[in-house]
């Protein structure tokens, strides 16, 4: 690396927001001020390649830094538990939450620090407080806030819980994924404030209604991110159950199917908690997968279309229920998708509330 880190960074950051600008991801000034000017090679002075290898200080780290890519930055175990997100997907929500000047902004997921930096940026440092889990990651993230300037309030603990003490908040942003909504953010809202939020495998826009009740819509965009981690050992993926060994059946429903990111999210919150690995051939197709669930069940989807199935309930033939819900309502996007949600229960539903159905646990 050369010595003049400052100046090579700061053209980089330029080339990366003309990237997320041409993409159609950055078109408000404020926010394209804040992402050339916040530094995120501070806030990610080293991430995990996929090898595990912990790059720093180079070449690779430089480039991978000023790309658009989400990068591992905080392992427990051996396993990834936190990220600095994508720069086109934090664009995305930051423009989504529509914030304006003196507004008070709430982060759940503090991870490396970068996204209170750009929001300390846009609102001003007394109208951001971020929350996360533990004080190996808030503590490194307290620090780089202060070399880059920036001192929003960083608090150590659970996310779910929000920081009622700072309450209430215009917007409530989350950075983590969620498979229902803690309702105690809800309750830090203004009247008129929402919360953004990733559930399943996308975005989540929810407004207030009443007292402990609110609706909201998703948006089109796809959001994959780490799941809330509500102890310090959360957030470890579950080692895979051994592979079914009996023999195979027939599959109305390819592996193939599940590159489609539309069903992706539909399963993501029809049976949520899924972990996916797949068989790619020479050309990058997938021909082969295999999924599971923490409570020991597990599918094998075979190249020849076949499918094994163990454990406590038959995934595989779950996923082709969801599939064919979702071939005959025409394969809809995130975007046709809304939210109810009352002091009893969570709903997400197709099109309208009376449309089908599906409940979240809370």
């Amino acid at each position: 690396m050369t010595t003049d880190l400052p100046t090579r960074a700061a053209e980089a950051r330029r080339a990366l927001v003309q990237t997320l600008v041409d993409a159609g991801d950055l078109t408000d000034p404020d926010w394209r001020r804040a992402f050339e000017e916040v530094p995120r090679h501070t806030f990610v002075p080293y991430f995990y390649a996929p090898s595990g290898e912990r790059v720093s200080g180079d070449e690779r780290w430089f480039t991978a830094v000023h790309e658009d890519r989400s990068l591992v930055t905080h392992r427990t175990d051996g396993a990834a538990t936190s990220s600095s997100s994508q720069p086109s997907l934090m664009a995305t929500m930051l423009e989504a939450l529509e914030v304006g000047d003196g507004m008070n902004a709430l982060e759940i997921g503090a991870g490396t620090g970068y996204n209170a930096a750009l929001l300390s940026h846009r609102l001003g440092d007394s109208h951001v407080t971020t929350v996360d889990i533990a004080e190996d990651i808030t503590g490194p993230a307290r620090d780089r806030l202060a070399t880059a300037g920036y001192h929003p309030t960083v608090i150590t603990g659970d996310g779910s819980l929000g920081s009622p003490d700072h309450a209430p908040y215009d917007r409530i942003i989350v950075t983590c994924g969620l498979s229902s909504v803690p309702p105690d953010l809800l309750q830090q809202l203004t009247d008129d404030g929402f919360l953004l939020t990733p559930l399943g495998n996308a975005l989540a826009r929810v407004h207030l209604t009443g007292p402990g009740t609110a609706t909201g819509r998703f948006l089109p965009h796809g959001a994959f991110f780490m799941p809330l981690r509500l102890t310090a050992a959360d957030g470890v993926p579950t080692h895979r159950p051994r592979l079914p060994t009996g023999p195979g059946r027939l599959s109305t429903l390819p592996a193939l199917a599940i590159a489609d990111n539309h069903f992706r999210f539909l399963a993501s919150i029809a049976i949520p908690g899924l972990t996916w690995q797949y068989d790619l051939n020479d050309h990058g197709e997938i021909t082969g997968a295999r999924v599971w669930h923490p409570d020991g069940s597990i599918a094998h989807a075979h190249p020849d279309a076949t499918v094994a199935e163990s454990g406590p309930r038959n995934l595989w033939r779950l996923l082709e229920d969801t599939h064919r819900t979702y071939q005959i309502a025409g394969c809809p996007g995130p975007d046709r998708y809304g939210i109810t949600l009352t002091p009893e229960s969570q709903q997400v539903w197709l099109d309208n509330p009376a449309g089908p159905v599906w409940s979240l646990a809370i």
